[in-house]
């Protein structure tokens, strides 16, 4: 396997802020997000469950390592079914095939990671300039209270 290249940081993950409630998280509004740094994983505890929330260079570093994981899981799958041929039929062949396998594996390059993305916006999406966003808790009616 490939060694880090030199801008690849090894992945530290650390805890980062924690929201209670969904309300609690919308109170805060953007500076909720605002305060989660790369590296931090922030926790969003909701009536549904608890849910993780990480930047988008952290979650392509994460990706990038789950590929790579199914891809060495797939490359060992061949390794052991190289042996098993080579315990059962130890011809020539056979061990020249596993000593292929082996090669193949340690010359597989690492997936590539993202660090940046374009956000995503919806087909047909249109932003009415008449229509205003309410941020403020206090100031949002409630229909039954």
């Amino acid at each position: 396997m490939s060694a880090l290249t030199a801008n690849q940081a090894i992945l530290n993950l650390q805890p980062g802020p924690t929201w209670t409630s969904f309300e609690q998280f919308r109170r805060h509004g953007g500076s909720s997000l605002g305060s989660l740094a790369s590296g931090q994983v922030a926790t969003l505890q909701t009536k549904t469950g608890q849910y993780r929330i990480i930047k988008e260079q952290d979650f392509q570093q994460l990706y990038g390592l789950a590929r790579d994981v199914e891809r060495l899981r797939g490359g060992f799958s061949c390794i052991l079914k190289a042996v098993k041929v080579v315990q059962k039929h130890s011809d020539s062949e056979s061990i020249e095939s596993l000593i292929s396998v082996v090669n193949m594996m340690g010359s597989i390059p690492e997936l590539p990671t993202r660090s940046d993305f374009e956000p995503l916006t919806p087909e047909g999406f249109e932003l009415d300039p008449e229509d205003a966003v309410e941020l403020d808790f206090a100031k949002i009616s409630r229909p039954l209270g």
